[in-house]
């Protein structure tokens, strides 16, 4: 693990500081992280202009360029997982879900190693696991950052389904019903023939996502399609045009910087979550002062 982070110190991750056992329990310390970026996009004191959320995009694409190319899948990929520092860096977090992909997995097959289909906070759930495979690689990913460049810009969940029934049908009403052109191994699935659908076309990119730049609309589009192999890449998203037309991402060091106390402030005052915190906080420095 040491290594493994070691590795990835100077990507946008956030860091392992330390780790340690105490009793029953595994304890990772990690970097404090001020903000988040559903803080940052609903923050009304913080206006993020087009060239501001192309670097987020760019800063997201460019952390999982990197966890793919050390054959990591992180399969939780959400806005929620990706924290603001006081820097204004974005950086992926909580990979308590993602595993090792082995070389010859890079393909959906029958002789692929089999995973647990329940991973992904549903609305950011590929389609391959909504219907129940256990044979996928690293194109899941592609499709939560899918859903998170789009709702940068929407500052709502792309597919916002409440049960995986609702989000299978959100999904297929606006991606249109699945067929051999557009999800050539839809019956691989285990789920995937137990349900009937209505036929139904695709709703225009466009129309889906109105008032985005077209450019981004295209890559959006590559990206949440059916058929896991022919995502984009993370490198390939990074080449698309969207990332060298006006206006240009924005330096990171003229990207906006969350207050210290960000969260604290967005949050609405609960007593009983206050003291809930304050009671973990102080076991855990018990913990630690026993521990160290």
């Amino acid at each position: 693990m040491d290594k493994w982070f070691k590795l990835w110190s100077d990507l946008p991750v956030v860091k392992l500081l330390d780790h340690f056992c105490h009793n029953f329990g595994f304890y990772l310390v990690l970097e404090y992280v001020v903000s988040g970026l559903p803080e940052m996009l609903h923050d009304d004191d913080i206006i993020l202009n087009d060239s501001q959320l192309k670097t987020y995009a760019r800063m997201l694409l460019n952390g999982v360029v990197h966890m793919h190319a050390t054959n990591i899948m992180h399969r939780d990929l959400k806005p929620a997982n990706l924290l603001i520092c006081s820097k204004g860096i974005l950086k992926i977090a909580d990979f308590s879900l993602s595993r090792l992909i082995l070389a010859n997995n890079d393909k959906q097959s029958g002789e692929d190693l089999c995973y647990t289909g329940q991973v992904a906070t549903r609305r950011y759930r590929a389609p391959e696991l909504l219907f129940g495979s256990v044979h996928y690689n690293q194109s899941i990913d592609m499709w939560s950052v899918g859903c998170i460049l789009a709702e940068m810009q929407l500052k709502t969940p792309l597919f916002a389904g409440d049960s995986d029934m609702e989000q299978i049908a959100i999904v297929v009403h606006y991606l249109g019903t699945p067929t051999d052109e557009t999800w050539p191994n839809r019956n691989e699935m285990p789920d995937y023939n137990k349900l009937k659908f209505t036929h139904c076309d695709p709703v225009p990119t466009n129309v889906l996502l109105p008032d985005i730049d077209n450019l981004l609309v295209d890559l959006i589009g590559k990206l949440i399609v059916y058929d896991a192999n022919t995502r984009l890449k993370a490198q390939e998203a990074l080449l698309q045009p969207y990332f060298f037309n006006e206006p240009l991402p924005c330096l990171e060091h003229k990207m906006p910087k969350p207050p210290k106390n960000h969260r604290q402030k967005l949050l609405p005052k609960q007593p009983e979550v206050i003291e809930c915190m304050e009671k973990n906080f102080n076991h855990l420095y018990h913990i630690l002062d026993e521990t160290l």
